[in-house]
């Protein structure tokens, strides 16, 4: 990682990796990440999701969403298009959990790579980090099913 690119805590206790490969274009891949209010018709388990920040997507740029039965105010830290999205939010207040987490986008033959990251922190997480952890785990795999869903059905069509 390059020293200006952010990136999750490799400190926290509950930490996450996933990749897929996509036969779509990162332009239709990105599109789809980073249409924030559209969230719900690809990802159900989150009923809500608003970009809050008018204007284009950029570093600073805040959202706010809910996953897990928590409300999440995150911040997006690093908006490289077509290549990195890393946010960063509370889930549950400062108290609550901490989650950063990392979108890559690599080509790969005619589609792209697609890799995610996240790390989760904070005192629910300290109390009960297995819990977390599979959590996280079952999430993103999810999420990186129905994004490759998602945008090979956009680019067939």
């Amino acid at each position: 990682m390059d020293a200006d690119e952010a990136g999750i805590d490799e400190s926290a206790p509950v930490v996450s990796r996933h990749s897929v490969t996509v036969a779509a274009s990162a332009d239709t891949v990105w599109r789809i990440l980073t249409d924030i209010d559209t969230w719900t018709t690809w990802l159900p388990e989150i009923p809500y999701a608003r970009i809050e920040t008018p204007g284009p997507l950029a570093s600073g740029s805040v959202f706010r969403w809910s996953a897990a039965g928590m409300e999440i105010e995150s911040t997006f830290v690093q908006v490289w298009p077509q290549e990195r999205l890393v946010w960063r939010g509370y889930g549950g207040g400062p108290d609550g959990v901490l989650g950063v987490h990392v979108w890559a986008l690599t080509p790969a033959g005619d589609g792209v790579e697609v890799s995610t990251e996240e790390s989760f922190a904070g005192p629910p997480v300290d109390a009960d980090p297995a819990t977390f952890q599979a959590g996280l785990d079952t999430t993103l795999a999810m999420w990186l099913r129905r994004l490759k869903t998602t945008a090979e059905a956009a680019t067939a069509s």
